[in-house]
C-alpha cells in the first residue's frame, strides 16, 4: 500500500492532536485538584500565582493545546477548507517554531538535570520528560502537516452526501435514458 501526502498530513495531523491530548490530559487534572507528578504544592501554587492563578497557569493552555489540534485538524479535514489555506499554514508554521525549540530545550534541559542529580524542586522529572516530549511531537507534526498539504489539489475530495429522502416520498425516479 503506498502512503500518500494526504494520508501522511493526516498521521501527522492526528498525532499532534494524541501529543496536545496529552499535555492537556495533564493540565487538566492539576486544574481539577490532582497533584500527578507534582513534588511540592506550595512551590506548584507560587508558580500558578506568579503567572496569574489556575485560570490562566492551567485552563488557558489546556485552551491552546484544543487549539493546536484544530489547526492541525484544518489542515486535513474538509471542513478547514472554509479557513483559507495560507492562514492555517501560517498557524501550524508559528506552531512549529515555537513548540519544537520549546520541546527540544526543555527535554534535553530536563534529562540534563536529572543525569546531574539536580532535578526541579515542583514536579517530578518524568512530568517534565512527557511534557516536553509532547510539545517536540506537536511542533514536528505541525511542521509535516503543513509540508504535507501544501498542495491542497492534491487532497482527496469528500465523499458525496447522500440523497435524503423528502418528507412527501422518495426522491424522484430519474427518466430512462435515451438509447
Amino acid at each position: 500500500m503506498t502512503s500518500t501526502p494526504h494520508k501522511q498530513a493526516r498521521t501527522a495531523a492526528h498525532v499532534g492532536c494524541a501529543a496536545a491530548a496529552g499535555y492537556a490530559a495533564v493540565k487538566t487534572a492539576w486544574g481539577l485538584g490532582s497533584t500527578v507528578g507534582v513534588r511540592d504544592t506550595a512551590v506548584l501554587e507560587d508558580f500558578m500565582a506568579q503567572i496569574g492563578g489556575p485560570l490562566i497557569a492551567v485552563w488557558a493552555t489546556v485552551f491552546l493545546a484544543l487549539l493546536a489540534s484544530a489547526i492541525l485538524q484544518s489542515l486535513v479535514q474538509p471542513w478547514g477548507r472554509r479557513v483559507p489555506r495560507r492562514l492555517r499554514a501560517s498557524l501550524a508554521w508559528l506552531g512549529f517554531a515555537i513548540m519544537t525549540p520549546v520541546g527540544l530545550l526543555g527535554l534535553t534541559g530536563t534529562i540534563a538535570k536529572a543525569v546531574a542529580g539536580q532535578p526541579d524542586p515542583m514536579l517530578t522529572p518524568a512530568i517534565y520528560i512527557g511534557v516536553y516530549s509532547c510539545f517536540l511531537v506537536l511542533g514536528l507534526s505541525f511542521a509535516v502537516t503543513a509540508w504535507r498539504t501544501r498542495h491542497p489539489e492534491a487532497a482527496p475530495a469528500p465523499a458525496p452526501r447522500p440523497r435524503r429522502f423528502s418528507r412527501l416520498g422518495p426522491p424522484l425516479a430519474q427518466p430512462p435514458e435515451d438509447r
